[in-house]
């Protein structure tokens, strides 16, 4: 029960409900911006990203030369969470484990599916609705709440760009007081089997506007059955 323009959208990238993946892997390069600094830091990063049930993991790595300088996991399976920091292999205080599966996660994970059509097919769990000919909104019930990620199309039928919604305004008449967090998708094209945004950025949008924190560039995409 998928709105056509979100069904046409996953078709078009060569996803077929026939053969769905049980989870995708991207691998890519991670520019972050910590802190608002004018300094990136460059990093490799590994992800899967569940198709039928809602989950992921990523693996990020900065390095000097054969040196590892730091690693970061973050995890998302089966409603719990792990996220861990490592500097030169020793793990970071701030390392957590067990958590509840909550809001950002299950928002972060939406934010994943213009790459990973598979999982707009496959997911039964994610609510679709459109707000308008070219805006969409995708939705995960978390507890007694929604985690809620506004889509923009262009006119090709692409997604271009997520707004994530505030948690107070998801039941609000509108549903949005406004973003949160904006993302924007770049550069359609075969990566391995998929027709997907090859480029991605996104960051908090503040009271002085959108300000990127973190750019990616897709390197490798497989699909895992």
């Amino acid at each position: 029960q998928l709105p056509p323009k979100v069904r046409e959208f996953a078709v078009r990238a060569d996803a077929s409900p026939r053969d769905l993946a049980t989870c995708v892997e991207i691998t890519q390069i991670v520019e972050i911006q910590i802190k608002a600094t004018p300094d990136w830091q460059r990093m490799r990063a590994t992800q899967m990203v569940a198709v039928g049930a809602t989950g992921y993991l990523c693996q990020a790595s900065r390095s000097l030369g054969p040196l590892p300088l730091s690693q970061v996991i973050e995890a998302h399976v089966s409603g719990t969470e792990l996220r861990r920091q490592l500097v030169l292999g020793v793990p970071r205080a701030a390392s957590v484990a067990g958590a509840a599966f909550g809001l950002d996660a299950a928002q972060r994970y939406l934010t994943e599916l213009p790459r990973v059509p598979d999982a707009i097919l496959g997911n039964p769990a994610i609510g679709w609705r459109m707000v308008d000919d070219t805006t969409a909104d995708a939705a995960l019930a978390v507890k007694d709440q929604r985690a809620t990620v506004r889509f923009r199309f262009d006119a090709a039928g692409d997604i271009v760009q997520f707004d994530t919604l505030s948690h107070a305004a998801m039941d609000g008449p509108t549903g949005m007081a406004g973003p949160v967090w904006r993302g924007y998708y770049r550069d359609y094209r075969m990566v391995g089997p998929r027709r997907i945004p090859s480029e991605f950025e996104c960051g908090p949008v503040g009271a002085n506007g959108y300000h990127a924190c973190l750019q990616c560039r897709m390197t490798g995409y497989s699909v895992l059955h």
